[in-house]
């Protein structure tokens, strides 16, 4: 009998930590989200390379702290023309603040993210990853 009680207490607490862990990946989804859409407001296609007719991915990992301000970042990878990161690396600081991330995100305040920005001409021709947490 004392090994029942064991066990249903071991069921309790795994039913009460399963929508707790829903809730989170839901927030973690929908911040991704409001992330790359506020991002994406400052993002500029380098006129050069729309005459050119230039496409191409640029890659940045940010730290955002717990209201939003981004900390530092740093580009991870491009393919494409220079004029991408160029363009990315003058939209960053403009960006901030971003939305703030959920507290359950946070490790010592803040959080690191990788982000894709995708420069592309025909809308749906090119896609980019969801942002990735470090």
């Amino acid at each position: 009998m004392k090994y029942s009680w064991i066990a249903l207490v071991f069921l309790l607490c795994a039913c009460t930590s399963g929508p707790n862990h829903q809730e989170q990946m839901v927030e973690k989804r929908l911040w991704e989200y409001q992330l790359l859409t506020h991002l994406n407001h400052f993002k500029s296609y380098p006129e050069e390379a729309r005459l050119q007719r230039l496409t191409g991915m640029v890659r940045v990992a940010f730290v955002v702290d717990a209201k939003g301000n981004l900390i530092r970042h740093k580009i991870v990878s491009h393919t494409g023309s220079d004029l991408f990161v160029g363009a990315v690396e003058a939209l960053i600081p403009t960006a901030s603040p971003v939305p703030a991330p959920p507290p359950s995100m946070l490790r010592k305040g803040e959080i690191e993210v990788v982000a894709p920005f995708v420069f592309c001409i025909e809308q749906g021709a090119c896609t980019g990853s969801p942002p990735q947490r470090i």
